[in-house]
């Protein structure tokens, strides 16, 4: 009889190790798909902040007549309209601008983060002027992140799903979307924004624009312009079809000839050296091909005697 019960108890127990061992398995199962979903949202979340800076970049460099500028914040008086989503046609150069991505104007389809929000967009000071005027051709971005100056332009904000205290009732023209629902802490207002924070209260996913990205992105169109981009109007090009002959090495870049939008960003009247300052233009004997180099790139300077050119 006791070593019945003794054979029933020593049962009973081992049992119960396998159902504690069963349910930490199962907690630990859980807790780790948890943990992997959100591995998961955050990766979608930045790469749909990547697709959206990138998109930003390309508007700025590709500007018909101001590049290195950026676009104003939505314009919220457009929600629910067929033309949502467009920036607003104006907005301080002197003061942060905060509101959500102008995905249209940037030819988006409206990007959303992993939660289903929107995007949020904060523009540095600088990026309106008419040219923007830095150091070198681009503004100097003004915003600060997690309490230091890195020169940065603008900040892409995935607001993630609403905190407690914030609630996110549909937006229209007569209730815009307010930026304390949607973003944490210091990023809803400036001027400290941040990237992280306790997970109370802080689930917003930032990433940066910097003046140094813009200026890279830059590169490639003011060579392009020098080059003479649109058909035989400016530049080189032009210069070669009005003279037989490309200009030889150390030929001021700014004595060729260049339509007035183009020169106005190139070639400021504050600042006339602005852009050809900081390119090297060197012209070899035929048949050698002349070169711009600006900042660690090269552009062989083709011929074109009809339009469109290559």
């Amino acid at each position: 009889m006791r070593a019945s019960c003794r054979h029933e108890g020593g049962f009973a127990l081992l049992l119960f190790l396998f159902l504690a061992m069963g349910i930490a398995a199962s907690l630990l199962l859980s807790a780790w798909s948890g943990s992997k979903l959100k591995r998961e949202q955050a990766l979608r979340s930045q790469q749909i902040l990547q697709d959206a800076k990138t998109a930003l970049i390309a508007w700025s460099a590709s500007h018909r007549t101001t590049p290195g500028r950026l676009p104003c914040p939505e314009d919220t008086s457009l929600i629910g309209g067929l033309n949502e989503g467009n920036a607003l046609s104006a907005c301080s150069n002197s003061t942060t601008s905060i509101g959500r991505i102008p995905w249209r104007t940037l030819g988006l389809v409206e990007p959303k983060d992993a939660g289903g929000e929107p995007l949020w967009y904060v523009l540095s000071p600088g990026f309106r002027g008419v040219p923007p005027l830095g150091s070198a051709g681009v503004a100097n971005g003004l915003l600060q992140l997690d309490g230091a100056s890195s020169d940065i332009a603008a900040l892409v904000i995935a607001p993630g799903a609403p905190l407690p205290g914030q609630t996110r009732p549909q937006p229209s023209p007569a209730s815009p979307p307010n930026s304390a629902n949607y973003l944490d802490l210091g990023n809803a207002t400036g001027p400290a924004f941040v990237s992280n924070g306790a997970a109370s209260n802080f689930n917003d996913q930032v990433i940066t624009i910097t003046t140094r990205e813009l200026f890279l992105a830059m590169r490639h169109r003011v060579l392009s312009e020098i080059q003479g981009a649109f058909g035989l109007e400016n530049g080189l090009r032009r210069h070669y079809n009005d003279n037989g002959g490309f200009p030889p090495t150390g030929t001021p870049l700014n004595s060729l000839i260049f339509d007035s939008d183009t020169r106005n960003w190139l070639s400021p009247g504050t600042n006339t050296e602005l852009w050809f300052s900081l390119v090297t233009y060197i012209s070899p004997l035929p048949p050698a091909r002349p070169r711009l180099i600006l900042d660690g790139i090269s552009m062989e300077v083709t011929p074109c005697t009809a339009t469109p050119c290559p």
